[in-house]
């Protein structure tokens, strides 16, 4: 989804992935936990639309849900809060930038933060 995001979203909508970007960033260096969700669900939410793939919204619409919960009652036992923001901010700069290479390459390293999060919570 982030490497169809870098390459279908409008120029308004990669304006609003680099703002996410400039904040997730700083959610980053105060380890802001509530600022990181309330950004995480921005951009989960503009992801699915900008992707423009409306099976692939439906299916991570369902997960995001249940992904959010699990977050909020782990992240303080296991997660790398900073980690994770800075990782966000990573796809959503390379879709802002409408580099769907490096969207793909950064959405990657994300998710195997948090399957390596989801891990070591289990």
């Amino acid at each position: 989804m982030a490497r169809a995001a870098a390459e279908r979203a409008s120029d308004d909508e990669r304006k609003k992935f680099a703002t996410i970007a400039e904040s997730m960033r700083r959610a980053s260096l105060k380890s802001d936990a509530m600022a990181f969700m309330r950004l995480d669900q921005e951009f989960n939410a503009l992801i699915s639309v900008t992707a423009r793939n409306e099976f692939a919204s439906r299916s991570m619409g369902l997960m995001h849900g249940l992904s959010r919960r699990f977050w909020y009652q782990h992240y303080r036992e296991t997660a790398d809060l900073p980690l994770a923001a800075r990782l966000h901010a990573e796809v959503a700069e390379a879709i802002a930038e409408r580099d769907p290479d490096r969207a793909g390459a950064a959405s990657d390293r994300l998710v195997g933060y948090i399957e390596s999060f989801a891990r070591s919570t289990l």
